[in-house]
């Protein structure tokens, strides 16, 4: 694959589209996109073969917008965050078919508490991205106003869609549950 976006770089720094200093960035670029298209893809599949396409996508534009915002957990490597990933994607949808007594109180806390833990820890810093005190104060509203506007959003489906309440909660309680396994 690596082979493939240098090529195509490579070609792109030949016809003057691009200039020599910035070949790592589109080739981080090149590769992001590959990354975003094979798990959104992928989610989108196990989605159909579940049966649960609509609260799928609910849950992955839940998951991705807070994710973005938030951070969490980062795998070490691509291929334990994608089949990660997709355990996360398969567990959620399985929750969300299910039909149990409680099950929207059950929800609702762990996403207040899991929400609770982005609200106070949020941001994470990595090793490799250390963040000034400007960037944290920023980071940590931006995580705070998606945790808040998700858990509001939740509770509004709740009172029309309680499976599409399940989708948006479920997408902060795995990023709460990030933020524990990234401590």
């Amino acid at each position: 694959m690596n082979n493939i976006f240098e090529s195509i770089v490579d070609f792109m720094e030949e016809n003057g589209s691009i200039q020599k200093e910035y070949r790592d960035v589109y080739l981080f670029a090149l590769q992001t996109i590959v990354v975003y298209i094979i798990n959104i893809g992928s989610g989108v599949i196990i989605g159909v073969f579940m049966g649960e396409l609509f609260y799928c996508v609910i849950f992955l534009l839940a998951f991705i917008l807070l994710r973005q915002e938030a951070g969490g957990y980062h795998a070490p490597g691509w291929k334990s965050c994608y089949f990660l990933s997709c355990g996360i994607l398969i567990l959620t949808l399985l929750w969300i078919k299910a039909e149990l007594i409680y099950q929207e109180y059950i929800t609702g806390t762990a996403a207040f508490i899991a929400g609770m833990n982005v609200l106070f820890f949020a941001p994470l810093e990595d090793k490799n991205k250390p963040l000034e005190e400007l960037q944290k104060k920023a980071v940590r509203k931006k995580a705070r106003i998606m945790v808040a506007a998700e858990m509001a959003v939740g509770v509004i489906f709740l009172f029309f869609e309680k499976r599409a309440a399940y989708a948006v909660w479920s997408s902060v309680i795995w990023c709460g549950v990030s933020y524990m396994a990234w401590m």
